[in-house]
């Protein structure tokens, strides 16, 4: 029998809707994934502060795991209640436990799909862990676009010590690969509506997800992250020269730095095959 993949889930759970399907998508796929812990990742838009944010995403981490009786007992931690490009540097208990999880385990794959703010305070707290982590983020967006104005690349502070560090990862850019994974509340209501009441939710928060709005299409970014680490054959991806972040967030390309791997294709059928799969169990 293979042996299950540790991982910890950074994830700014109720900012848009794509994090819930990504929670559950790994919560459905534990003969893959032993969960350490899922962490809160930091967010903020109009609506709600950095904090408020926290609280938000973490009740609707407890509500997700419960629906699918996920024991959440020492296995969801509070992370940052701001940015590192607004000065912010504390501890706190996501860092502690990604740092503790690292140091125990052989290997452990942190999973990004929020601000990259906790992973970035952890190495820094403890560079011990860049030897035994590897982090799959999904951030930026790809060398087309020019420029990484996105949510996750919002700490650019967090991005640049992430990278520089050497800590073996992979990035899969928002703009021309992820946002390739659009759907629509049709195909979601005919796979996932009626299973259950955790798939009623997801339709109804992918519908209207009280921040953007009523859309009948939309991207569900996160769920690439999970889907790469149970099957890698469905991307495309190449390993690079690490970029260097500019002050403007865009990428200034390199020759001679550190490799790290950039995705650019996904098989956006095959994951949204396994994902209904899954969570129309």
């Amino acid at each position: 029998m293979k042996e299950k993949l540790k991982v910890i889930l950074d994830t700014d759970t109720y900012n848009e809707c794509d994090d819930q399907f990504a929670l559950a998508y790994m919560l459905k796929s534990q003969d893959i994934f032993d969960v350490e812990a899922i962490t809160v990742a930091p967010y903020q838009n109009k609506q709600c502060t950095v904090e408020e944010g926290q609280e938000k995403s973490y009740q609707e981490i407890l509500k997700i795991c419960n629906w699918l009786n996920f024991d959440t007992n020492n296995k969801v931690f509070k992370g940052a209640k701001d940015f590192m490009i607004n000065g912010y540097g504390e501890s706190n208990d996501a860092v502690n436990k990604i740092i503790e999880i690292a140091l125990k385990n052989e290997k452990t794959y942190v999973m990004g799909i929020g601000a990259i703010t906790n992973i970035a305070l952890a190495i820094q707290k403890e560079p011990k862990i860049i030897e035994r982590i590897e982090v799959i983020w999904l951030g930026g967006h790809s060398f087309l676009q020019g420029h990484n104005i996105e949510t996750n690349f919002k700490d650019k502070i967090a991005v640049k010590i992430v990278f520089d560090s050497k800590v073996k990862l992979t990035v899969i850019p928002a703009k021309n690969v992820s946002s390739n994974l659009r759907t629509s509340i049709y195909e979601l209501e005919h796979f996932l509506k009626g299973k259950s009441e955790l798939c009623d939710y997801l339709c109804q928060r992918f519908y209207n997800d009280s921040y953007h709005d009523i859309q009948e299409r939309r991207v569900i970014w996160d769920i690439s992250v999970i889907a790469y680490l149970m099957h890698k054959e469905w991307f495309e991806e190449k390993e690079i020269s690490c970029p260097n972040i500019k002050e403007d967030s865009s990428y200034e390309l390199t020759k001679d730095r550190h490799k790290i791997t950039m995705v650019n294709y996904l098989d956006v059928d095959k994951i949204y095959t396994d994902l209904f799969n899954k969570l129309g169990e």
